[in-house]
């Protein structure tokens, strides 16, 4: 696998700070601690605080979840990370490198699709199992390692499947539950020789051991009828339908689906203070044969419902609409642009209205971009968006892992 990340001005930071530590974290940990200010650790010396670019998006598609009180907490917590970002982007520029209490945080751009695409299409089955992003964590994970050395390079993340997965394979990796980050084992990760190559290939391996395919196809989809948004206060929210199998070990399992789900869109709440009426859950119907672990049955829930937010990863559904798709992906082109801000939504909203509407606004967006690449990424990354609205009759594959309670000490 080739180097695919920039660097230069992590190295920078590592030569004329010499960092105790590098951590790269993963989306959870600030949703959990959202003021970097509050980022701490148990062993001595001033830390480096890595973060991926997507974090910004992973935050977003967590703060506009709608339908039960589960994920209003959730959306809580993604608007304070997102302000607490914010805050933390006017005191320097994240890329270069922002100093806090503990040490540093910085940024780390993105590698270009074409140069990205060909890595993960190596990591297809971690993948369908985790996240886009998460795979992208372990690829910047690898390359931080095997760059600095003489540095401690270790994944934080929350997520014990995640944990479980490849910290067994012996790439430094540490499940955290809270700061200050207590029981890091730094020797391992600076001394102990790894060959990633053989690394990653048993965390594949291990995984398709562990994995258990879903195949979920989408047969209908529609508003729901005026009656039912009684329960909503009559807020408009949309229906879903599919039928599934599960592939557990040698048995089929068929099973149907029902997804409830708010349409996503920029148009402000009535309110400030209106929270959304909760949807009824989603409903998976195994026709009685559901003996199986309840984790099993509640991943697979949680990642059909992931499909209700929006998707700009290729070959991943969303059952938002086009519209949708075309409102998000542009706010997200907005802040990368504009740079994070409390106003920038507010801002966005002006300016679509003043420019004669969201098609126009669109258009003139990427007319203006001088560069030519820039303009050809742009128009790429919104044609895969839209492409990515699941259709009727198309099945979307996926991979859950068991959870695995025993490796956790």
């Amino acid at each position: 696998m080739q180097n695919i990340f920039d660097f230069s001005k992590i190295s920078r930071i590592v030569a004329s700070q010499h960092p105790a530590r590098i951590l790269v974290i993963d989306t959870n940990i600030l949703m959990n601690e959202p003021d970097p200010q509050n980022w701490s650790v148990t062993a001595a010396g001033p830390n480096l605080f890595v973060l991926s670019d997507t974090l910004i998006q992973e935050l977003e598609f967590v703060r506009r979840k709608e339908g039960s009180k589960e994920k209003s907490e959730s959306r809580n917590k993604a608007e304070l990370s997102i302000k607490s970002l914010a805050s933390l982007f006017t005191q320097g520029i994240i890329t270069d490198g922002i100093p806090i209490k503990a040490g540093w945080v910085i940024g780390v751009p993105s590698p270009r699709k074409d140069v990205l695409d060909p890595e993960l299409d190596q990591l297809e089955d971690m993948v369908k199992a985790f996240k886009r992003s998460d795979t992208k964590l372990l690829l910047l994970t690898r390359e931080c390692h095997q760059l600095f050395i003489n540095t401690p390079v270790i994944l934080i993340t929350g997520e014990l499947n995640l944990f479980n997965a490849i910290q067994m394979q012996g790439v430094p990796c540490h499940l955290c539950t809270g700061f200050p980050i207590a029981g890091i084992k730094e020797d391992t990760a600076r001394t102990k020789p790894l060959d990633w190559e053989q690394a990653i290939e048993e965390i594949l391996s291990n995984m398709k051991q562990k994995a258990v395919v879903v195949e979920a196809t989408l047969t209908t989809q529609s508003s729901a009828p005026p009656w039912l948004m009684l329960a909503t206060g009559g807020k408009r929210f949309v229906i879903a339908e599919g039928r599934g199998v599960m592939r557990l070990e040698s048995e089929v399992r068929p099973f149907l689906w029902t997804i409830p789900f708010y349409p996503q869109t920029l148009a402000p709440r009535s309110s400030d203070e209106e929270v959304p009426s909760d949807l009824p859950s989603i409903h998976l119907d195994f026709f009685g044969e559901d003996k199986f672990e309840q984790d099993l049955f509640d991943a697979i829930a949680d990642r059909l419902l992931d499909r209700t937010n929006l998707s700009f990863e290729e070959g991943t559904p969303t059952l938002q609409n086009p519209e949708s798709i075309m409102e998000i992906l542009l706010y997200f082109e907005y802040l990368d642009r504009e740079g994070v801000s409390e106003k920038a939504l507010e801002r966005l909203r002006q300016e679509i209205e003043e420019s004669g509407g969201l098609i126009r606004y669109w258009t003139d967006w990427i007319i203006d971009l001088e560069d030519e690449d820039e303009q050809n990424a742009c128009l790429e990354g919104f044609i895969v968006a839209l492409n990515n609205c699941w259709k009727i009759g198309q099945t979307y594959t996926f991979s859950v892992i068991r959870e695995q309670q025993e490796h956790l000490e």
